[in-house]
């Protein structure tokens, strides 16, 4: 029927409208910024409205004993029941039958000696009633009475200017009573019976004590603010009744429902919630959803988002950005991928898959800070592949390709995962170890060669043997990262020259050649 947002508001807000015209006076709107202090404010106006429906219940309830009152059948009967001895029974049987239909719990007729006419069962109400009345013709006052706290109204009934009596219509404020005066979730009422709860909507509450401190009463850990809602005359230390706020619950509206508009309401409060909820459900959750992913998205994220199967027109507009995202997250995923490929061609060798001389100037800088701030040696090794031309010329350049991956795999499968291999140009590879001196890299350099020549290369063909000369030097201290990387490579390429000079398929380290020739 409601298949449009346009359509549904036009509804609700015609449900609404018949709910909130008698309770406008009394709405308040509290927004985000809204403070712990306003909970006086609303409490305030709570109380005051609770104070006046409480006073137009009790005019209506003296408005229906002076309907009784002035019946001038019951003003005759009870001359009859009084003067002449009539039977009780008449005067309790007229009455059911005219005024039967008044919302009371109790009713009471009373001689003018103070015995019950009507309503013997009610002692506690009679022993009140001929306590408090006076030469008052009529009056209003609160009690407690055996089952319930109770709202008593009286009114003297006379014949031919004689008193006859009284009668006593009572109405209770129970659990149902309270109820109705329910406003919204966090607020409830109490009802003090001596310092002690004898009634609340409020769960738990009942036979707690009852000792507000500054205001404040504490149930189950919970905080609650209260304020006295006087009841005209009844007894300054009898039965009152209070309007508790729960404190955690103001703050969770507060932080999370700031922006929207809560009513009090006194008449068709229930209505009027399940309507604010099916407001917040089909208007505030997608609108909000929306914003969120829209923030999302200005934020540079870009969430997922389920899409709705409702065909009105914000979940219409919710499907298409949930496309877009999708759309949005395809093509980011993608720009990624190109981008991770790209970082990784840039700073890798394609055929072997090691890092290449670029990423070598980016990396040492971090590599010497490290080995420094460690107390360690940062020591590179020089590796050339012996008689790679050889392999060329004779397997040709595929081979050749084979036996350079093939180093490759050796080279990662021999260093530590700290260790990190170049690839620094033709059959040339480096090797960057922190060690905690240097003869560990030249106990790494010659597991190396060792492996190099252990491990033959295998092609589609031939199996080629390889061996490798190494040169292994450590960067010096005192240097500038970008001296020092130029010092390690002219150091070890010297080592490896020394290395092939002597036949190849050997570890020499450039501290061996300096004492060679200081000697």
């Amino acid at each position: 029927m409601l298949h449009t947002y346009h359509a549904r508001i036009i509804f609700y807000n015609a449900l609404l409208m018949v709910f909130l015209i008698s309770i406008l006076a009394y709405t308040h709107i509290y927004s985000r910024n809204v403070i712990i202090e306003e909970a006086e404010i609303y409490s305030l106006n709570l109380s005051n409205l609770l104070r006046s429906n409480i006073e137009m219940e009790k005019e209506k309830l003296l408005h229906y004993t002076g309907v009784v009152r002035d019946d001038l059948i019951i003003q005759e009967y009870m001359f009859i029941t009084t003067e002449i001895n009539g039977e009780k029974e008449a005067l309790w049987s007229l009455y059911r039958r005219n005024f039967g239909w008044l919302p009371v719990q109790r009713t009471a007729f009373i001689a003018n000696d103070g015995k019950a006419i009507i309503g013997d069962e009610h002692s506690d109400l009679i022993q009140v009633i001929n306590a408090r009345t006076d030469d008052a013709s009529e009056g209003t006052f609160y009690f407690q009475g055996k089952e319930n706290f109770e709202r008593v109204t009286w009114a003297r009934i006379y014949f031919q200017g004689a008193p006859r009596g009284i009668v006593a219509l009572t109405h209770p404020l129970d659990r149902a009573w309270l109820e109705r005066h329910r406003f919204f979730g966090g607020y409830y009422l109490l009802i003090d019976d001596s310092g002690r709860i004898s009634l609340s909507n409020l769960p738990g509450a009942e036979g707690r004590q009852f000792q507000p401190d500054n205001g404040l009463i504490t149930i189950d850990k919970r905080a609650y603010h209260v304020r006295a809602i006087p009841l005209g005359d009844t007894d300054e230390e009898s039965n009152r009744l209070w309007l508790a706020i729960s404190e955690q619950e103001l703050l969770d509206k507060l932080a999370h429902n700031s922006d929207l508009i809560l009513l009090l309401a006194l008449v068709g409060g229930t209505a009027i919630l399940i309507t604010g909820l099916l407001i917040i459900r089909n208007f505030n959750r997608p609108l909000q959803q929306l914003m969120q992913i829209t923030q999302a998205v200005a934020d540079g994220e870009l969430p997922k988002l389920q899409k709705s199967s409702e065909t009105n027109e914000i979940n219409a507009l919710l499907n298409r950005f949930a496309e877009m995202l999708t759309a949005l997250r395809s093509k980011q995923a993608e720009i990624e991928r190109v981008h991770r490929k790209l970082e990784e061609n840039a700073i890798t060798d394609a055929l072997t898959g090691l890092y290449n001389r670029r990423h070598l100037t980016d990396l040492f800088p971090k590599l010497l800070a490290q080995a420094r701030r460690e107390r360690k040696w940062l020591c590179g090794l020089l590796l050339d592949l012996d008689y790679f031309k050889r392999i060329n010329d004779e397997h040709g350049h595929p081979a050749g390709d084979r036996c350079l991956t093939h180093a490759g795999e050796l080279l990662r499968e021999l260093s530590r995962a700290s260790d990190y291999i170049f690839r620094i140009g033709g059959e040339e590879f480096l090797v960057l170890s922190i060690n905690d001196s240097a003869e560990g890299a030249l106990v790494l350099a010659e597991k190396i060669r060792r492996a190099f020549e252990v491990k033959e290369c295998k092609t589609d063909d031939p199996v080629i043997p390889m061996t490798t000369s190494i040169g292994v030097s450590c960067a010096e201290a005192g240097y500038p990262a970008k001296q020092a990387l130029s010092n390690l490579l002219s150091q070890t390429d010297k080592a490896l020259y020394r290395a092939k000079a002597l036949g190849r398929n050997r570890v020499v380290a450039f501290k061996e050649i300096e004492e060679t020739t200081l000697s």
